[in-house]
């Protein structure tokens, strides 16, 4: 048995919640995390984990085992990125999780680059707009859209982005388009929901040489709670979009969406690259946000 991976299984089940959401997330079978389990307990002589049909909870060794076997496990990682920075070559599992509109739209496509400069990194990427915790799901670099909220986290902007208003050619070739904000309440729109709190994102405009950014959000003909299958529905004719630049991208290079209001765009929120201030050093981390960096700033281009 390697103990080390079995501690590290044990702490993704603790930490999943359960056998088989550790399965999925160690990308194994469910029968090979409740083998490394028990491999682990029979190596200890101790019960970690009680099981029923219906529930799972630590032993009070258990508790011991997790804690410690966290710690070890971090301090590995930390020995391995130490020792990969003063090799000078990147190497080594990477797990990196960000929104699907960052994924899609510029990371996968520039992927070939990164994967024929680094060969010895194993990127594995995720994609997921939630808050998550960083160590308790072994996330090495996470990408989010706002200001980092975590202050114990390394943070680095990679990409400063627009709001802009956007519609199929056909629409505007059936409606016209308007010329102020508020014109828009003569035309059909498409509203995004906050998923959680199910409350319409407001609408913000700046006129030029104007100081701050004014909401003016109109009526809605739709709403969602999805940001890809709004625009899909803005690009099928359904009304006008207002969405960050970096998620209408791809509509607008390809012509299926034409940007409206343009003297009224006013600034969104900024990318950031979050990592582990552990992880500074380490030279995959730094490849790939290095990579991030320089993917959006040769391309992005939305109009």
């Amino acid at each position: 048995m390697d103990r080390l991976a079995a501690m590290q299984v044990f702490c993704a089940v603790v930490e999943a919640g359960g056998f088989s959401k550790a399965a999925q997330r160690l990308g194994i079978s469910t029968s090979s995390v409740t083998n490394q389990v028990a491999a682990l307990e029979k190596h200890f002589g101790v019960r970690l984990l009680q099981r029923t049909t219906r529930s799972m909870s630590l032993t009070a060794e258990g508790r011991q085992c997790h804690a410690q076997a966290r710690q070890l496990l971090a301090d590995m990682a930390a020995l391995e990125s130490s020792l990969e920075q003063a090799a000078g070559k990147p190497s080594g599992s990477l797990r990196v999780d960000m929104p699907s509109s960052i994924s899609r739209n510029l990371v996968a496509p520039a992927l070939p680059r990164f994967t024929a400069a680094y060969p010895d990194v194993a990127l594995r990427l995720t994609v997921s707009d939630r808050l998550i915790d960083m160590v308790e799901e072994g996330i090495d670099v996470m990408l989010r859209i706002g200001e980092p909220q975590d202050s114990s986290l390394v943070a680095r902007s990679l990409l400063k982005m627009d709001y802009l208003c956007c519609a199929a050619p056909a629409f505007v070739a059936r409606h016209g388009m308007p010329r102020t904000p508020q014109e828009l309440d003569q035309f059909a729109c498409l509203h995004f929901l906050y998923p959680k709190a199910r409350q319409v994102r407001p609408w913000l405009f700046q006129a030029d040489g104007g100081d701050a950014a004014y909401v003016h959000t109109p009526p809605a003909a739709l709403s969602f709670d999805h940001i890809e299958s709004m625009i899909a529905a803005a690009q099928a004719g359904c009304g006008i979009v207002q969405a960050l630049s970096v998620s209408v991208l791809q509509p607008l290079r390809e012509g299926s969406l034409v940007p409206l209001l343009q003297p009224f765009r006013t600034r969104g929120p900024d990318l950031w690259a979050l990592f582990h201030p552990r992880q500074l050093r380490a030279a995959k981390v730094q490849v790939f946000v290095e990579f991030l960096a320089q993917i959006f700033g040769e391309g992005f281009n939305e109009n």
